[in-house]
């Protein structure tokens, strides 16, 4: 088998590539403690190539509508939080649990929701506009709504986070745009599945590198361990769904893609923000928070197509 023929079986295989990460990540550590150091770089390029293969119509259309996008944004990162902390105040739920359960819905779609969606066949330029618009505005939305409803001060700055993500979609923008320049549509239409390939790789070493360490978290507390794991599915299938029927009337392909969107977050970037003396109950929440996002979709991705098919 060639690289490039290659780069295609893996692009089909994509969900079952992204679940062996997580899991390949747990059983290799040191492969996990590795790719940690090149989380950032990972991203950037996953963030990128979906960048290169959405179609800049597609943005256009989108742009065009400012007030979806906004209402949108206000939807996944101020009414889903609020509605998941009156949940978990109205059962009981309190301490660590509670914060990140609320912290799941207060952080930014993943960056490599765009690509998730090109690979799912959703609606790739409306994930990147949101993504991208919660990335520009989570260092003003995060930190306050912290504090209200949780009563936790973020040990990061608005101007840190703003650089630290900034950077990340800045460099991201920019590679695209050198490739579109240099590249004509016909070529990149045709390495489109090479392409995707390269993305799943790239996710696959994003799950790798998150689970560094992760071993040593579930020895100590397996028990809550299993009790937050079992949470974090919860919560992203339940924000999925609320999502997807909220928006229904978009259309099917988009509401599902609204669901992606905000059922799988960025919880790393919290584990990024909090002071070093978090708990380690709320740690561990934000370390397996990223089961759902890369093994649900072998589940998932069925549904969504037969949904978006009318079937």
């Amino acid at each position: 088998m060639t690289l490039l023929a290659g780069l295609d079986w893996v692009a089909k295989r994509a969900t079952w590539m992204l679940a062996a990460g997580v899991f390949g990540g747990i059983v290799w550590q040191p492969l996990a403690d590795a790719l940690a150091p090149w989380l950032e770089a990972l991203i950037i390029m996953n963030l990128s190539l979906s960048m290169m293969r959405i179609d800049p119509a597609a943005l256009k259309d989108y742009l065009r509508r400012p007030g979806l996008i906004a209402i949108i944004f206000v939807f996944s990162m101020g009414v889903a939080p609020l509605v998941l902390w009156l949940f978990a105040r109205g059962v009981g739920i309190d301490g660590p649990l509670e914060a990140g359960i609320v912290f799941h819905a207060l952080t930014t779609p993943i960056m490599s929701a765009p690509a998730l969606c090109v690979l799912f066949g959703l609606d790739a330029a409306l994930a990147l506009i949101i993504t991208v618009l919660s990335y520009a505005l989570v260092p003003f939305t995060l930190p306050p709504l912290a504090l209200w409803l949780l009563g936790i001060e973020l040990d990061v700055t608005v101007w840190e986070l703003m650089w630290r993500l900034g950077r990340i979609v800045g460099a991201s923008f920019l590679i695209a745009f050198i490739a579109r320049r240099v590249m004509s549509p016909a070529f990149l239409e045709a390495q489109a599945a090479r392409m995707d390939g390269i993305m799943v790789f790239g996710m696959v070493g994003v799950a790798v590198s998150l689970m560094s360490g992760f071993p040593d978290y579930a020895a100590e507390k397996p028990a809550f361990t299993v009790i937050v794991t079992a949470t974090t599915f919860a919560i992203n299938i339940v924000l999925q769904i609320f999502a997807a029927y909220a928006f229904w009337k978009l259309g099917r392909r988009a509401a599902i893609t609204v669901g992606l969107v905000t059922g799988n977050t960025n919880v790393a970037l919290v584990l990024a923000a909090v002071s070093e003396s978090a708990s380690y109950d709320l740690l561990v929440y934000f370390v397996v928070g990223q089961f759902p996002i890369y093994t649900l979709p072998l589940i998932a991705v069925p549904i969504y197509k037969r949904i978006v098919a009318g079937t």
